[in-house]
């Protein structure tokens, strides 16, 4: 039989198996999974051999600044750094310009973005006070989630408990699902009055800040407050192992809850973020070395269910301001082309499974968002968006290499081993052997089925 494209000669993983196999595609979505005997015709023929095919990352965390401050991120930049690590799907959020609270405005977002997207890409709204009336608007407009904060951060207000119960009732209604930054406003607010009385402007100021209690404090909250309301939702960036044994917890009472984390919980610690502050100054921080092993342990365990690149830009400039006083520099670090790098280099170091990376990388997030199969998976009928990774290969993280237009990462000078070479997104290379070659306009609007 003839065929668009063929993979051929590579090592197949999903997130349940590793086989030897080719795989076939026709009109943008996987038309066969042949066994690597099987002859075939093909138009294009891309060689994988000695390499591993997965599916396309998918991120439903990623803040492109756009429209508003593309001096940070845009979106045919931030695509193209997605595409480079793998990713083929992206959630955009919704702290743009203007914030994205009504339906009116999310179809003005995504008219405007279908021109500048490389990867397919979704959106999410804001979970406000203020916008619960909104909310079945949204979702029939096709929004992934409901993004809110217990805390007031980025100019977002804290979502106070009566509030986030009415939230959650309605999103629950209309079937939505709910993402939560929990770090607890009342205890952030006494944090940072005690710290200022003290005059303490350096780096060590952020762990004690953004301290751990107020992160258990507000996932212990939500988490009662989802248990009354029966909405489902995920933790965005749990920071370390007592978290995820809240959310384990709270899923065998009947709670439909996930965990997400990120790259940097698994590589950088409290002394990272003292040290190398305001470049390492993101929120929650990352915590002590003996968290940052044991992520690894609940990453191969699976009792995390996503890591994501909470890609959330500021120049080098802007995180310069705050050298003299880190009050003065933005919240936030680049990361959405390293997250599946730092990822396979943990498989190379023996710390978690290739499966194990699939799942967390592609099948739940689309499983979460209700974007699985058509993403997310490596079956017949799914998109064709695949990623082809050289584990033996090493790279050099290095700041002139990133393509995010922020133009450096915090793991600048980690080397890793397990490299992503070659995305296809419903069929089309978008990176070919480490170069974009996707356009924008490119990536289509993927809604929550």
């Amino acid at each position: 039989m003839s065929y668009d494209t063929v993979i051929a000669g590579g090592t197949v993983v999903t997130d349940t198996d590793t086989v030897r196999a080719d795989v076939a595609i026709d009109d943008g979505t996987i038309a066969a999974i042949l066994s690597p005997e099987r002859d075939f015709e093909a138009e294009t023929v891309v060689d994988a051999a000695g390499k591993h095919v997965l599916p396309g990352g998918v991120d439903p965390h990623v803040h492109m600044m756009d429209p508003g401050d593309t001096e940070r991120e845009d979106f045919p930049t931030g695509t193209a750094a997605a595409a480079a690590g793998g990713i083929t799907t992206v959630g955009e959020h919704h702290r743009t310009d203007p914030t994205v609270l009504t339906a009116d405005i999310l179809t003005d977002k995504r008219e405007y973005l279908s021109e500048r997207a490389r990867v397919d890409f979704g959106l999410l709204a804001g979970g406000h006070p203020d916008n619960v009336d909104e909310i079945a608007g949204l979702e029939d407009v096709g929004t992934l989630a409901y993004k809110s904060f217990t805390c007031e951060v980025h100019g977002v207000p804290a979502l106070k408990s009566a509030d986030m119960h009415d939230l959650y009732e309605e999103i629950e209604r209309v079937g939505g699902i709910s993402m939560v930054h929990p770090e607890d406003e009342l205890m952030l607010n006494r944090n940072e009055e005690r710290i200022k009385a003290e005059g303490r402007t350096d780096g060590s100021i952020i762990p004690e800040w953004r301290s751990k209690d107020a992160e258990q404090v507000a996932v212990s909250t939500t988490l009662q407050i989802a248990k009354q309301t029966g909405v489902p939702f995920w933790f965005a960036h749990l920071t370390h192992p007592e978290l995820i044994d809240q959310v384990n917890h709270a899923k065998s009472q009947g709670v439909e809850v996930y965990a997400e984390t990120c790259p940097q919980y698994f590589y950088l610690t409290r002394e990272d973020v003292v040290e190398d502050a305001p470049y390492t100054m993101f929120t929650p921080p990352a915590r002590e070395e003996s968290d940052r092993a044991e992520m690894w342990n609940r990453l191969a365990n699976g009792e995390i269910d996503m890591v994501n690149a909470d890609h959330a830009p500021s120049t080098l400039e802007q995180k310069a301001e705050g050298e003299e006083n880190v009050f003065d520099a933005p919240f936030g670090i680049p990361g959405v082309e390293t997250v599946l790098p730092l990822l396979l280099n943990g498989v190379s170091e023996g710390k978690v499974s290739l499966e194990r990376i699939v799942e967390v990388f592609a099948t739940n997030p689309a499983k979460i968002l209700d974007l699985y199969p058509r993403k997310g998976a490596l079956r017949v009928g799914s998109d064709a968006d695949l990623v082809v990774v050289d584990m033996d290969r090493e790279q050099t993280l290095r700041n002139e290499d990133v393509v995010a237009k922020c133009g450096w990462t915090p793991f600048d000078g980690y080397t890793v081993q397990g490299v992503p070479e070659t995305t296809l997104v419903r069929g089309t290379p978008v990176v070919r052997d480490g170069e974009v070659v996707g356009e924008p306009g490119y990536g289509e609007f993927v809604p929550r089925e």
